[in-house]
């Protein structure tokens, strides 16, 4: 039996400070630091699919939820209310908030599946009606809704949450109101990262880099002033100005 645990260092010293044991039974999916306390966020894979928040500082969890979702691949706090944590899976997203009462903790959730099909608040006719057909033909017609496949999130100074798909859409999502706005930008699927400059839903693009390769995991550093990137093929990181690949 595995058991894998979580080992919390202390930096730069490297000394161990806590190990957290018990959050998942053979891997972890994703894991996810609060900015707003001394709060650790995590997900654990096969069999149970569990989202685990712990106190990193105690190493005591707070609170779990099973069966959170099999395809989670990204967890993200609030960095404005570390008692919302958004979970990211191919095909929708999970916003979590984390009620509190006294020493209590309970993880409450609403989701959204992410379409890229325009509101409509008419009368909605079937393909078959629109086209006129009749008899068995008629029912033979298969209404397919496009999806988008989300790929990274980030949370907004309002609390809202930008979402990046593959398909190459940026989306803006409420989690209140539990609705999306329509693509506020759309590029084309290349191996490049640009750097974006939003005004409400004004977007421009200010810079590109070009790439080696798809991109599957980026990061920021303590200081917000260097990007990693990671891929199947190569690492790179950037400053403000100029890319560096190793």
């Amino acid at each position: 039996m595995l058991s894998p645990s979580i080992f919390v260092y202390i930096f730069p010293e490297l000394q161990l400070k806590n190990e957290l044991k018990g959050g998942a039974q053979l891997d972890y999916t994703s894991l996810t630091l609060s900015s707003g306390g001394t709060y650790l966020g995590c997900c654990s894979s096969l069999p149970d699919h569990t989202i685990t928040v712990w106190n990193w500082e105690s190493a005591e969890p707070i609170c779990t939820q099973p069966h959170a979702g099999q395809d989670v691949i990204s967890l993200v706090f609030n960095p404005l209310n570390w008692l919302q944590l958004c979970a990211l899976g191919n095909k929708s997203l999970t916003v979590w908030n984390i009620e509190k009462s006294a020493s209590f903790y309970k993880l409450e959730t609403y989701s959204h599946t992410v379409s890229d099909k325009m509101p409509y608040f008419d009368l909605e006719m079937p393909p078959s009606a629109i086209s006129g057909l009749k008899g068995d033909m008629a029912e033979s017609i298969v209404v397919l809704s496009p999806r988008l496949t989300p790929s990274a999130i980030c949370w907004t100074p309002t609390s809202m949450l930008y979402v990046g798909c593959v398909e190459g859409f940026l989306l803006l999502v409420d989690p209140e109101s539990r609705s999306h706005f329509s693509p506020l930008f759309h590029v084309s699927q290349e191996s490049a990262v640009h750097c974006l400059q939003i005004k409400t839903t004004q977007i421009n693009i200010t810079q590109t880099w070009q790439l080696e390769g798809p991109v599957t995991t980026v990061t920021y550093s303590p200081d917000y002033e260097t990007l990693l990137f990671l891929s199947n093929t190569v690492s790179s990181y950037m400053d403000l100005h100029v890319a560096y690949c190793t």
